[in-house]
Formats: structure tokens, C-alpha cells, sequence
């Protein structure tokens, strides 16, 4: 390509982009696609004559857009805002055309100068102390690439200090000893990053206890430090959060900085989200105490409108940065050092992207009231999604709505949001993202659109309303028929012996299997509908369960598949069937599933589910009616689920897998074409209120693998 085609295909680019985000409500938020989709798209080696540029720019519509997740979509309200303008795609462009690789201020002074001086001007905007600006001396700020490489380098820093004044009080101790005493601190809902860099740092880390208001607080801390010196441990590092990922709660880093500066503990504030929001003076209360904080980080690239990659860091004293950092070989120095600063210490890369440039184009572009107004819409939208939650009494909101976060949940047990999770997302009209608080499953809902509006969240608002009432009506009837069952079986008294005696003996009886004709599933799915009158919500919409039915999957996990137009009818074959009593007075469990699902899922589901040599904690086999009676307890009532029951027999399925390499007439088991209770087996397992839809302890890995053990089994 030279310049004049250049000129040409950029034009069409911009003209592409700016299409596609003006219009990508018309896409889908989620892609529909499976792993490995795009392997079968795209050739196994590389062209070795060039593709044409039409060509490159069709198979991007045809492979890569249909595996997107739109990020900018009006409809994406997951993780936090993932910034995004034209100016800083436009810096972007000029950044990647320049192409320096700023590692010095030799190897491009321009990259190393605006990065300081933009450093500085965001540390003005959120009101940082004045001890972390270049201008200051001796603190400054850089760039880097995401937080969690801020929260890394913070803790080697702190770890280098820590080390050098032991090393310096005992002598005597190899350096190894003391890196072993290190103790990190942080919340239990502090980022994930934070446990990473302990493990790259090599050093322990415990997390913390939180208040009611999911805050770490000064006692804890105090606590934990007096408990790890008891031991022989070494504090030496904590990181604080602004603004937890989880639900956006804030540490007490008031308290927390008070306890630090005592025991000289290096606190690091991790403000990665919350901290963009500083720019606006109201918030500012959040961060009572930065003062005590050696160091600092936020994203511009989160919610300042900034493209990734662009993380800022800040620390009080940049020497002791870059002794822990510095790498000094003789083709890298220059006769400025000593003058300049050179941000190949201040990270754990050489190479370094000109990322300042963006940020100057959209901070000169919008100015300071652009980004205010911009946080602020996006805090007054969140209020309102609050408000709409709190007005329906099956709804509660966990946390405080200080930013552009709301985490709400369906009251009662977890299995109720869980399901409201997964069918939001496989409706495709919303795209949100769950949490765990305090064992409480919430659903987060962030305020993600550059140029969200009032009508996109009551959008979202009737969404969640719509399938709230499926799945709420799904549970009622399935859990209610479920009991049902669960009640005539539980009134069994079966010992151990005849437990023993049943498992061997059930291959031998002649029963009937289920009968479950069109006609029970159709009624059962009329009771599930009776009614249909369509409820009201706040939205002013009319919301319809049965027209809702027809566009919905739940499936928790993606296991399993129920076709309501299936039929078991009663056969005279003489093939053995497990005993399993009142199977005739099964009720007809409602089905809402109409979407398709991959045959793996299905032929795995069945799998885990018709294994009739499953054994209990004492090493006797479980007879297949008591497995069913165990898994029909954990259906009826989610208290009594137990994920690990499950993947223990999972397990003991698998081991016996191994050890058999053929079905024999000896040793009858339900996988094989012509056992009559195969229907029975892959019936309870394909049902849509089966164990397999409360089991999230399968991944796709492993339900793709057995499903291949269970067609070779059946091949045998």
C-alpha cells in the first residue's frame, strides 16, 4: 500500500468507524458464536500472494464482527465503561503513525514531556496532594498499561523497600528469609490483581474482612498486623480500593492511612475505576485520607474517554521507584540521564506507546466541564436504575449508588438471581455481568454508553422485569411439582441392605418406562401459562410470560436440552430398567426452553445424569432411585444443593470410564442403545429443572470431553 491508497483506505476506515458506532445498536450485544468459531473461517496458513483490501474488509464483516462484543453498545452494561471518543482514536492513529519507542527521554523527548505534563494535569483535576507531581520534585506520575500493572509495580517498590531496610537491621539473614516474612494486605473485594501481584511479588497475601458498608476498616487491618507479627510475619504492604469492582465500595483509607504510617506499611490506593469521578468536586469525599497513600493509580481508560491502554500511577518519592526497577545497560544510557527522566525505570517494560498523546487530544477537546458533565450523566442514570429497582418489592439493591454502578439481585436464595443472570444475557437484549457479596449474588448494571440516555435505562429496566417474570414463574411451577415428588419418595424408608439389594437386582425387573405423552407436556405447559394476562411494570409496557416463552432459554450452564414435543411410550421390551418407584405418577414438568443447543451439552447432560454406579461418602453403591431421590432434594430446594456431590459422581463416572473398555452383558450400564431405562435416565437429565441446570462445575472443556467418552461408549 503507499500513499495515495493510504489516503484513499483512510478515508474509508474513518467512514467505516464512524458508521459502525453510530449504528451498532443494530448489532448484536452479544455475539452468538462458540470457541473456536473462527478457526473454520479463516485459512490454515497465510496467503503468500496479498488478498486485495476489499477482500480484508469483507472478511472482517463475515469472521471478525459476528465475534464481537460491542463494547459501545447502548445495551452493554457490564464490567466499568471502556473509554472511547474520537479524539482519542484519533490520537491513537497519529501515536501509531509517529511509531517512537519512547523508553527515554533520548529515544523521543516529546513522548517523555507530554507524559509528564499530563500526568501532572490529571493529578490537578482529581485534586491528588501536591507531593505527587513531577513539579513536586520528588514524586511523579506515568503511564502504564492497566491497572494491574500499577498494582504490580507498587508492591515490588514497596517489596524493594521493605527488604532493604531489613536487610540493613539483619544482616545476618539471607535476603530469600526475609522475602519469606513478607505479609501483603488487602480486601476481600479488592481486585483480583492484587492476589496476582503477590504471586509474582512472592509474597503472602491476606485478605480482609469488610464492614456493613463493604469497606475495609482501620481495625481490621490492625488486627491482622498484630496477629501476623505474632507469627514472625512482616507487613509490609496494603492496598487500598476506591471504588470495588464488586459494587463500588469504598476502604476506610483514613483509617487505613493512620495504621500504615505507625507501622510503616506501604499503602497503595487503587482507585482504577472511582477515581475518573474525582474530577467532580462532590465526589471528592471519597477520598478523605489520600494523603497518607506512597502511591496511587486510576484509569483514564475507563471512564475519562481515553481508548486503552492508559493507567496512571503515582508515587511520593520516584526514587525509591526506580531503584527497585532500574536496568542500566550501556546501549540504553544517554548523556541527559542525569537530567531527564527516563520511564524505562518506572515499569516492568522497556518498549513504551506515545499514550500521553491521546490523553492531551481529549482533555483539550472536551476540557475539564466536558469530562464532568459526561461522569455526572452517568451517576444521575444510575440513581435512576436504582429507583426503578427499589419500586418493585421482589428487588434489592446491595450497596450504595455513589457512581455509575448498581448492584441489585432478586430477594430470596441465590438460585433465583443466577437464573435471572443467565436469561438476561441469553435473551441477547442486554449484556450484564454478576458479583458475589458477602455469599449474595448480585447483578451489576453499569452505565456504560458514551451517550447513554434516560430511555436506554428504562430499556434495560423492562428487560430485567421481563425476565424476571419467567423465571420467577418458571421456579414456582417447577419447584412446586418437583416437591411434590420429592415428598412421596422421601417418605421411603430404605436400609442400606436393601439399597444393596435393589442396585443389583434393578436390571433384572421388568417396568415400564415413563410415560410422558404430548398431551401431559401440553397441559403441564397450559398450567404453566394459566393466565396469561399480561403484567404490568413500571416501564408502562405490557409484558406477556407465554410470548416471552416462546424467545427464551434458561439454561444456567449451557447443559442439557428439553424438546416439550418429545414422547416416552410405554414399552413391552424385556430389557432390565432401574427401579425407581412412583414413576408413573411423575408430574409433567413445564418446559419455557426453545432454543437450541449444542448436541455435546445435550449427550454430556445425559451422560452425568444416567450414571447408576455412583457410590456414597462410605463406599457403598448408591441405588439409582436414591441418587435420583438426592439430586430431586437439591431441585426442590436450593439450600440443599451441593456442587460437589455432583462432581464427585461426575467423577466416579469418569474412573469407571477408564477402567471399562467395553459394555458387556455382565455389566449393564444405561448408555448402552438398547437398556429401556436409557429414556428414564435421559429424561430426568434432559428436563429443564434437572440437576444439571443447578451445576456450575462443568466447563465446556469437560462437557466436550465426556460427551466423546459417551459416544465412544456407545460405539462399544
Amino acid at each position: 500500500m503507499n500513499s495515495s491508497e493510504f489516503r484513499q483506505r483512510g478515508r474509508e476506515m474513518v467512514d467505516y468507524i464512524a458508521d459502525y458506532l453510530e449504528n451498532i445498536e443494530t448489532r448484536r450485544v452479544l455475539p452468538e458464536v462458540q470457541p473456536g468459531y473462527l478457526r473454520d473461517m479463516v485459512p490454515k496458513e497465510a496467503p503468500y500472494d496479498p488478498d486485495s483490501w476489499e477482500e480484508v474488509m469483507e472478511d472482517v464483516e463475515r469472521c471478525i464482527m459476528p465475534g464481537i462484543t460491542h463494547w459501545q453498545h447502548p445495551r452493554f452494561h457490564a464490567y466499568f465503561p471502556a473509554g472511547n471518543s474520537y479524539p482519542s482514536i484519533l490520537g491513537d492513529m497519529l501515536s501509531d503513525s509517529i511509531a517512537c519507542v519512547g523508553f527515554s527521554w533520548a529515544a523521543s523527548p516529546a513522548c517523555t514531556e507530554l507524559e509528564i505534563l499530563m500526568l501532572d494535569w490529571l493529578a490537578k483535576m482529581i485534586n491528588l496532594p501536591q507531593k505527587f507531581l513531577h513539579v513536586s520534585g520528588a514524586g511523579g506520575g506515568v503511564l502504564q498499561g492497566s491497572a494491574s500493572d500499577c498494582v504490580l509495580v507498587s508492591m515490588l517498590v514497596a517489596r524493594n523497600k521493605a527488604l532493604t531496610d531489613l536487610s540493613s537491621s539483619f544482616k545476618e539473614q539471607p535476603e530469600g528469609v526475609l522475602l519469606s516474612k513478607l505479609v501483603a494486605y488487602c480486601s476481600k473485594l479488592a481486585h483480583s490483581c492484587v492476589e496476582k501481584a503477590g504471586m509474582l511479588s512472592l509474597v503472602k497475601m491476606r485478605e480482609l474482612d469488610i464492614d456493613e458498608n463493604y469497606s475495609l476498616r482501620g481495625g481490621t487491618l490492625e488486627k491482622a498486623i498484630e496477629d501476623d507479627r505474632n507469627e514472625g510475619l512482616i507487613p509490609f504492604y496494603l492496598c487500598a480500593t476506591l471504588g470495588t469492582t464488586a459494587v463500588c465500595s469504598y476502604d476506610n483509607i483514613k483509617e487505613l492511612g493512620e495504621i500504615c504510617e505507625k507501622q510503616k506499611i506501604w499503602m497503595h490506593v487503587d482507585a482504577a475505576y472511582a477515581g475518573s469521578a474525582f474530577i467532580c468536586p462532590e465526589f471528592r469525599n471519597k477520598m478523605v485520607g489520600i494523603e497518607y497513600a506512597r502511591s496511587f493509580n486510576m484509569n483514564p481508560n475507563k471512564w475519562l474517554l481515553v481508548n486503552f491502554d492508559c493507567s496512571a500511577l503515582w508515587v511520593e518519592d520516584r526514587k525509591e521507584m526506580t531503584n527497585a526497577l532500574t536496568v542500566d545497560p550501556l546501549y540504553l544510557q544517554h548523556s541527559q540521564s542525569d537530567k531527564a527522566v527516563d520511564f524505562r525505570h518506572w515499569g516492568i517494560p522497556l518498549s513504551r506507546r506515545f499514550r500521553s498523546l491521546k490523553l492531551w487530544f481529549v482533555i483539550r477537546n472536551y476540557g475539564v466541564s466536558g469530562l464532568q458533565s459526561y461522569i455526572r450523566n452517568h451517576c444521575t442514570l444510575a440513581k435512576l436504575f436504582e429507583s426503578l429497582v427499589l419500586t418493585d418489592g421482589r428487588f434489592e439493591v446491595l450497596g450504595e449508588v455513589s457512581l455509575g454502578l448498581v448492584c441489585f439481585r432478586l430477594k430470596g436464595h441465590n438460585f433465583y438471581t443466577q437464573m435471572l443472570m443467565r436469561s438476561i444475557n441469553l435473551s441477547g437484549k442486554l449484556h450484564m455481568v454478576p458479583a458475589l457479596i458477602n455469599d449474595s449474588y448480585v447483578i451489576r448494571f453499569a452505565v456504560c454508553h458514551q451517550r447513554a440516555k434516560e430511555a436506554d435505562i428504562k430499556y434495560a429496566w423492562c428487560v430485567v422485569l421481563e425476565m424476571a417474570a419467567i423465571v420467577l414463574e418458571t421456579c414456582k411451577e417447577n419447584f412446586i411439582e418437583v416437591a411434590k415428588v420429592f415428598e412421596k419418595i422421601a417418605s421411603l424408608e430404605i436400609d442400606d441392605a436393601d439399597e444393596a439389594k435393589g442396585d443389583e437386582s434393578q436390571h433384572s425387573t421388568k417396568k415400564n418406562s415413563i410415560k410422558k405423552k404430548k398431551s401431559d407436556v401440553k397441559s403441564s405447559s397450559q398450567k404453566f401459562s394459566n393466565g396469561d394476562k399480561p403484567e404490568s411494570n413500571n416501564c408502562g409496557t405490557q409484558i406477556n410470560t407465554k410470548d416471552s416463552e416462546k424467545k427464551l432459554t434458561l439454561d444456567f450452564d449451557g447443559l442439557g436440552n428439553t424438546n416439550s414435543n418429545e414422547t416416552f411410550e410405554e414399552t413391552d421390551d424385556n430389557d432390565d430398567d432401574e427401579v425407581f418407584p412412583f414413576d408413573d405418577n411423575i408430574p409433567s414438568i413445564p418446559s419455557i426452553r426453545s432454543l437450541p443447543e449444542p448436541a455435546a451439552a445435550t449427550a454430556d447432560a445425559t451422560a452425568v445424569n444416567s450414571n447408576a454406579s455412583s457410590s456414597n461418602k462410605h463406599g457403598k453403591p448408591l441405588a439409582s432411585y436414591k441418587r435420583r431421590n438426592m439430586l430431586l432434594r437439591m431441585i426442590s430446594d436450593p439450600k440443599l444443593y451441593k456442587p460437589q456431590l455432583l462432581r464427585s459422581m461426575s467423577i466416579e463416572r469418569k474412573k469407571k470410564m477408564k477402567v471399562e473398555s467395553s459394555c458387556t452383558e455382565e455389566l449393564h450400564s444405561c448408555s448402552v442403545e438398547s437398556c429401556d431405562s436409557r429414556e428414564s435416565c435421559q429424561e430426568f437429565a434432559t428436563d429443564s429443572t434437572g440437576p444439571n441446570r443447578l451445576s456450575s462445575s462443568y466447563s465446556q472443556t469437560n462437557n466436550n470431553q465426556e460427551f466423546e467418552s459417551s459416544k465412544d461408549k456407545k460405539k462399544n
